[in-house]
Order: C-alpha cells, then sequence, then structure tokens
C-alpha cells in the first residue's frame, strides 16, 4: 500500500480534505484515532471528531442501537454539509 494511502503515514498533512472521525472510548483505537484528529486539526486540516462513551470498535454494526442512530446521524450531517451545492 503506498505511504499517501493511510495519511496517518504521512510525514505532512497540510492540505488534506476535509476529515470525519468517529470513535468510542471502548475502541481499542480511540487513543489513535484521537491523536491522528489532533494531528490533522493542528496541521489546519478541517477535522470533525466524535468520540461516543460506552462505545466500542465496530459499534455502529448494531442498527437499532441509540448510540448507533446518534453516529449516523452526526456522518449524514457531515456528509451533507461536504456534498451540499454551493449558492
Amino acid at each position: 500500500m503506498p505511504k499517501g494511502a493511510v495519511p496517518a503515514r504521512l510525514d505532512d498533512v497540510r492540505g488534506l480534505p476535509p476529515v470525519f472521525i468517529a470513535t468510542g472510548t471502548l475502541d481499542l483505537f480511540a487513543n489513535e484515532d484521537i491523536e491522528n484528529a489532533r494531528r490533522l486539526m493542528n496541521a489546519g486540516v478541517p477535522t470533525e471528531l466524535h468520540v461516543f462513551p460506552g462505545a466500542y470498535h465496530g459499534f455502529d454494526g448494531v442498527p437499532t442501537a441509540s448510540i448507533t442512530k446518534v453516529y449516523k446521524a452526526a456522518l449524514d450531517e457531515a456528509l451533507n454539509r461536504a456534498f451540499a451545492p454551493t449558492k
């Protein structure tokens, strides 16, 4: 896999497009996700970070869970902002 295919492997992340990151407090990768978001923000990359209390890795695989509904609403809002037509 090319180095640039994974932003966390880049030496310089300036200029990357806006990022949406969602993780749970029980996710094994939560600290890495949060640190990656901090790095992106420090580089001026528009970054939206959501940390869901009590959520584990893959929590969104339970579609009926209330936390999944909150996550999906946040994701839908971010996608709508990203792809909304400009006036």
